[in-house]
Protein backbone atom coordinates (compact mmCIF):
# COMPACT_ATOMS: atom_id res chain seq x y z
CA UNK A 1 0.00 0.00 0.00
CA UNK A 2 1.18 3.21 -1.55
CA UNK A 3 1.68 6.19 1.40
CA UNK A 4 -0.93 8.35 -1.10
CA UNK A 5 -3.52 5.80 -0.74
CA UNK A 6 -2.87 5.37 3.04
CA UNK A 7 -3.50 8.89 3.05
CA UNK A 8 -6.90 8.72 1.07
CA UNK A 9 -8.49 6.00 2.73
CA UNK A 10 -7.50 8.06 6.27
CA UNK A 11 -9.22 11.10 4.28
CA UNK A 12 -12.24 9.47 3.44
CA UNK A 13 -12.49 7.18 7.06
CA UNK A 14 -12.14 10.95 8.60
CA UNK A 15 -14.69 12.86 6.31
CA UNK A 16 -17.04 9.41 7.52
CA UNK A 17 -16.71 10.64 10.91
CA UNK A 18 -16.59 14.20 10.77
CA UNK A 19 -20.24 13.66 9.22
CA UNK A 20 -20.81 11.71 11.79
CA UNK A 21 -20.00 14.60 14.53
CA UNK A 22 -21.96 16.55 12.99
CA UNK A 23 -25.12 14.37 13.90
CA UNK A 24 -23.94 14.24 17.06
CA UNK A 25 -23.57 17.80 17.85
CA UNK A 26 -26.57 18.01 16.41
CA UNK A 27 -27.96 15.89 19.07
CA UNK A 28 -25.68 17.24 21.84
CA UNK A 29 -27.51 20.89 21.22
CA UNK A 30 -31.03 19.55 21.39
CA UNK A 31 -30.41 18.16 24.11
CA UNK A 32 -29.33 20.88 25.94
CA UNK A 33 -32.74 22.77 25.19
CA UNK A 34 -35.11 19.61 26.29
CA UNK A 35 -32.87 19.62 29.44
CA UNK A 36 -34.48 22.56 30.05
CA UNK A 37 -38.09 21.75 29.46
CA UNK A 38 -40.59 20.70 32.24
CA UNK A 39 -40.42 17.10 33.01
CA UNK A 40 -43.79 16.92 32.33
CA UNK A 41 -44.33 18.55 28.95
CA UNK A 42 -41.25 15.91 27.89
CA UNK A 43 -44.20 12.85 28.48
CA UNK A 44 -47.41 14.67 27.04
CA UNK A 45 -48.21 13.82 24.06
CA UNK A 46 -49.56 17.18 22.55
CA UNK A 47 -52.52 15.77 21.00
CA UNK A 48 -54.20 12.32 20.79
CA UNK A 49 -52.57 9.81 18.63
CA UNK A 50 -49.39 12.12 18.53
CA UNK A 51 -45.82 11.59 19.60
CA UNK A 52 -44.37 13.37 23.40
CA UNK A 53 -40.61 15.11 22.77
CA UNK A 54 -39.20 11.74 24.68
CA UNK A 55 -41.57 9.53 22.11
CA UNK A 56 -39.45 11.24 19.56
CA UNK A 57 -36.51 11.28 20.75
CA UNK A 58 -36.61 7.29 21.40
CA UNK A 59 -37.47 6.87 17.94
CA UNK A 60 -34.95 8.51 16.27
CA UNK A 61 -32.22 6.68 19.29
CA UNK A 62 -33.72 3.47 18.11
CA UNK A 63 -34.24 3.97 14.37
CA UNK A 64 -30.05 4.42 14.52
CA UNK A 65 -29.43 2.03 16.74
CA UNK A 66 -31.28 0.04 14.71
CA UNK A 67 -29.40 0.83 11.63
CA UNK A 68 -26.05 -0.34 13.26
CA UNK A 69 -27.54 -3.50 14.15
CA UNK A 70 -28.59 -4.13 10.33
CA UNK A 71 -25.30 -2.92 9.17
CA UNK A 72 -23.40 -5.08 11.94
CA UNK A 73 -25.28 -8.08 10.81
CA UNK A 74 -24.98 -7.39 6.95
CA UNK A 75 -21.64 -7.49 7.70
CA UNK A 76 -21.22 -10.35 9.22
CA UNK A 77 -23.14 -12.44 6.62
CA UNK A 78 -21.28 -10.99 3.61
CA UNK A 79 -17.81 -11.41 3.88
CA UNK A 80 -17.03 -11.98 0.27
CA UNK A 81 -18.89 -8.25 -0.62
CA UNK A 82 -21.54 -6.45 -1.25
CA UNK A 83 -22.53 -4.34 -4.66
CA UNK A 84 -21.66 -0.76 -4.00
CA UNK A 85 -24.56 1.76 -3.83
CA UNK A 86 -25.66 3.77 -7.17
CA UNK A 87 -25.90 6.64 -9.04
CA UNK A 88 -29.99 6.13 -8.49
CA UNK A 89 -29.32 5.62 -4.81
CA UNK A 90 -27.86 8.88 -4.35
CA UNK A 91 -30.83 10.70 -6.28
CA UNK A 92 -33.27 8.65 -4.47
CA UNK A 93 -31.65 10.10 -0.76
CA UNK A 94 -31.87 13.75 -1.89
CA UNK A 95 -35.51 13.29 -2.78
CA UNK A 96 -35.57 11.67 0.66
CA UNK A 97 -33.90 14.17 2.29
CA UNK A 98 -36.40 16.98 0.46
CA UNK A 99 -39.10 15.53 2.00
CA UNK A 100 -38.33 15.36 4.61
CA UNK A 101 -37.41 19.03 5.17
CA UNK A 102 -40.91 19.38 4.07
CA UNK A 103 -44.36 19.62 6.04
CA UNK A 104 -45.78 16.04 4.77
CA UNK A 105 -45.79 13.23 7.49
CA UNK A 106 -45.24 9.75 7.27
CA UNK A 107 -45.71 6.94 9.39
CA UNK A 108 -43.01 5.03 11.08
CA UNK A 109 -41.76 1.79 9.60
CA UNK A 110 -43.12 -0.71 11.87
CA UNK A 111 -41.41 -1.49 15.29
CA UNK A 112 -40.15 2.24 15.14
CA UNK A 113 -43.01 3.44 16.48
CA UNK A 114 -43.52 1.22 19.40
CA UNK A 115 -42.44 2.74 22.97
CA UNK A 116 -41.64 1.16 26.73
CA UNK A 117 -44.18 2.09 29.22
CA UNK A 118 -41.98 4.57 31.36
CA UNK A 119 -39.35 6.93 29.02
CA UNK A 120 -36.38 8.99 30.95
CA UNK A 121 -34.03 11.27 28.72
CA UNK A 122 -31.02 10.51 30.82
CA UNK A 123 -31.21 6.85 29.63
CA UNK A 124 -32.67 7.81 26.27
CA UNK A 125 -29.51 9.77 25.95
CA UNK A 126 -26.59 6.90 27.68
CA UNK A 127 -27.94 4.57 25.14
CA UNK A 128 -27.81 7.23 21.97
CA UNK A 129 -24.30 7.42 23.26
CA UNK A 130 -23.67 3.63 23.79
CA UNK A 131 -25.03 3.69 19.80
CA UNK A 132 -22.85 6.28 18.17
CA UNK A 133 -19.70 4.57 20.08
CA UNK A 134 -20.76 1.88 18.08
CA UNK A 135 -20.68 3.70 14.51
CA UNK A 136 -17.58 5.38 14.94
CA UNK A 137 -15.85 2.10 15.59
CA UNK A 138 -17.68 0.69 12.60
CA UNK A 139 -15.94 3.38 10.40
CA UNK A 140 -12.68 2.70 12.21
CA UNK A 141 -13.21 -1.11 11.30
CA UNK A 142 -14.40 -0.51 7.76
CA UNK A 143 -11.78 -0.87 5.14
CA UNK A 144 -11.87 1.57 1.86
CA UNK A 145 -13.67 -0.83 -0.56
CA UNK A 146 -16.70 -1.25 1.75
CA UNK A 147 -17.47 2.24 1.77
CA UNK A 148 -18.87 2.05 -1.42
CA UNK A 149 -21.37 -1.06 -0.11
CA UNK A 150 -24.55 -1.28 0.31
CA UNK A 151 -24.31 -1.57 3.61
CA UNK A 152 -27.91 -0.16 4.52
CA UNK A 153 -31.26 -0.78 3.60
CA UNK A 154 -34.03 1.81 4.22
CA UNK A 155 -37.26 0.86 3.95
CA UNK A 156 -38.66 3.16 1.30
CA UNK A 157 -35.29 4.05 -0.98
CA UNK A 158 -33.59 0.71 -0.64
CA UNK A 159 -29.43 0.66 -0.49
CA UNK A 160 -27.37 3.20 0.89
CA UNK A 161 -23.75 3.07 1.45
CA UNK A 162 -21.89 4.43 4.32
CA UNK A 163 -21.96 8.17 3.77
CA UNK A 164 -25.80 7.88 2.37
CA UNK A 165 -26.46 5.71 5.51
CA UNK A 166 -24.95 9.06 8.13
CA UNK A 167 -26.65 11.46 5.54
CA UNK A 168 -29.96 9.91 5.92
CA UNK A 169 -29.51 9.76 9.52
CA UNK A 170 -28.72 13.72 9.68
CA UNK A 171 -31.96 14.41 7.69
CA UNK A 172 -34.31 11.99 9.81
CA UNK A 173 -32.66 13.54 12.84
CA UNK A 174 -33.11 17.11 11.63
CA UNK A 175 -36.79 16.36 10.53
CA UNK A 176 -37.34 15.08 14.64
CA UNK A 177 -35.56 18.25 15.67
CA UNK A 178 -37.52 20.39 14.10
CA UNK A 179 -40.50 18.93 15.03
CA UNK A 180 -39.27 18.78 19.20
CA UNK A 181 -38.39 22.34 19.01
CA UNK A 182 -42.43 23.05 17.87
CA UNK A 183 -43.16 21.15 20.70
CA UNK A 184 -40.73 23.03 22.90
CA UNK A 185 -41.47 26.59 21.76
Amino acid sequence: MSVAYDHQFFMKKEKLKKQFEVLREKREQLFKIVASVDAALLDRPPAEGKWSILQILYHVKASEAGTLRYIEKKLSFSQDGLPNSSFLSGVKLVLLEITLRSPLKFKAPKGLAVFPERLVLEEISADWDRSDEGFLKLIDRLDEHQFGWQLFKHPIIGRLDMQQTIKFMISHFDHHARQIRRLTS
